[in-house]
């Protein structure tokens, strides 16, 4: 199942405000992940490093955006949802 969740144009601001808001939201996920996971410690620190990717991605897309120098930009972004059996350990 494929869900559209952006697809558009918006003004540099408003693609920034989007854009900041979708990975705030991941980089909480992985933030509650550490504080209330009891796995591995490789477990946390995968988390850590997705956090300082996610950081570093967000200031690429938003610094890449504000160098063209446009007012607008196009986003589009889609989320890929597949149901899978339950992993066994």
């Amino acid at each position: 199942m494929e869900i559209q969740l952006i697809s558009g144009t918006f003004t540099v601001a408003e693609a920034e405000e989007l854009l900041t808001a979708i990975f705030k939201t991941k980089i909480a996920f992985h933030q509650n992940k550490i504080r209330t996971i009891h796995d591995a410690e490789e477990d946390i620190k995968h988390s850590e490093r997705r956090i300082l990717q996610l950081e570093r991605t967000l200031r690429e897309a938003i610094n890449k955006m504000k160098e063209k120098g446009q007012t607008h930009t196009s986003l589009n972004a889609h989320i890929e949802v597949n149901t899978m059996s339950r992993l066994t350990q």
